[in-house]
């Protein structure tokens, strides 16, 4: 090989890691932004999970006869994220779906309601600031059983 062909295939070489750089440089936000999408959407499911499971055994145990101030500190411990009481509905409904207004009613063949409304939970990563409007979400948890 001569000096000459050397020099050559080193020059071509230092071309294609600039183009690498450059090809990157374009598509690295597409995939930040990817990736802070998928740990938004990800972290949002984590918190959906928990409030659909401590919403169903919350209206499990008070289906068998457990107190109110029993089921709200089962679903506040379940959850790995800060639950308020104040986010918790229990309502007692007859079988056709009104309400009773005694919450602590336990009349068999009666229905119990719990529900989660989370509203505004934020979103972690700076991806809302991207996106008009779309700040935080909204979740929302409910169960309904028969009283035995």
């Amino acid at each position: 090989m001569t000096k000459r062909r050397f020099w050559t295939i080193k020059i071509n070489r230092s071309r294609e890691r600039g183009q690498s750089i450059v090809e990157f440089a374009l598509l690295a936000p597409v995939l930040i932004l990817l990736f802070m999408g998928m740990f938004d959407f990800g972290w949002l499911l984590h918190k959906q999970i928990q409030m659909d499971n401590a919403v169903r055994l919350g209206a499990r145990r008070a289906a068998v006869g457990a107190t109110n101030a029993d089921i709200l500190t089962q679903m506040i411990d379940n959850c790995t994220f800060t639950l308020l009481a104040e986010e918790i509905t229990i309502d007692v409904r007859d079988p056709d779906g009104n309400s009773i207004g005694d919450n602590s009613d336990r009349t068999p063949n009666n229905l119990i309601y719990v529900a989660v409304h989370r509203d505004n939970e934020p979103l972690i990563t700076p991806l809302a600031g991207l996106i008009e409007g779309m700040t935080a979400i909204n979740l929302h948890a409910e169960a309904e059983f028969l009283i035995e």
